[in-house]
């Protein structure tokens, strides 16, 4: 009886060994058998994104032409035989230049600064030319580190200006925000 006993006690501890030894294998076997270069882990997906998209903006950046963006840029629905008053706008990443907000009334100075290799934000100097304003505006509180728009430009060699507005500490003040957007936002094309 001791022997049986001993006998059993022993199968059952052996047959556990040998179990814990077949699911490790099994285990292991599975997983280097369900890993393939199709089944990415999310981290590697989203490196895979970005390089992708690096591609695209590389390829987009070698169609842009060579010259560079400094220059007049005439608004693509204006006249051309019309002055450039409040129809152009000038790219300088050198120093100020003088940017229509309101026809006859209000221009202010603004300085370029290029954050891309096809986009650039321009700030806000301080108000340039007021004569007889509809609402006088609080220059001096007025951000002039933050954007108050962004130039995306184009292969074709026109520019996307995107008004974003005047800002204090930070912030889009929304009672100004329209200033400026009429008049510049939109598509321009190089002179």
């Amino acid at each position: 009886m001791k022997k049986l006993l001993f006998m059993l006690i022993a199968v059952v501890l052996f047959s556990c060994k040998d179990r814990n030894n077949a699911t490790s294998e099994t285990s292991e076997r599975i997983d280097t058998e369900t890993i393939s270069a199709d089944t990415l882990p999310p981290e590697n997906l989203q490196k895979e994104r970005d390089a992708l998209q690096t591609e695209k903006e590389t390829a987009q950046a070698s169609a842009l032409p060579a010259t560079g963006f400094s220059g007049k840029y005439r608004k693509s629905d204006s006249n051309k035989g019309t002055d450039c008053n409040c129809s152009c706008i000038e790219v300088s990443y050198d120093r100020s230049t003088e940017w229509c907000i309101d026809k006859d009334k209000m221009y202010i100075s603004a300085r370029c600064e290029k954050t891309g290799e096809n986009t650039a934000n321009v700030y806000f100097v301080a108000a340039s030319r007021e004569s007889s304003p509809d609402k006088p505006l609080p220059w001096d509180e007025f951000d002039t580190n933050t954007p108050v728009a962004t130039l995306t430009f184009q292969p074709d060699g026109s520019t996307e200006l995107d008004w974003l507005g005047f800002s204090k500490d930070g912030e889009i003040i929304t009672e100004y925000a329209l200033y400026g957007k009429k008049s510049l936002e939109g598509t321009y094309t190089k002179e």
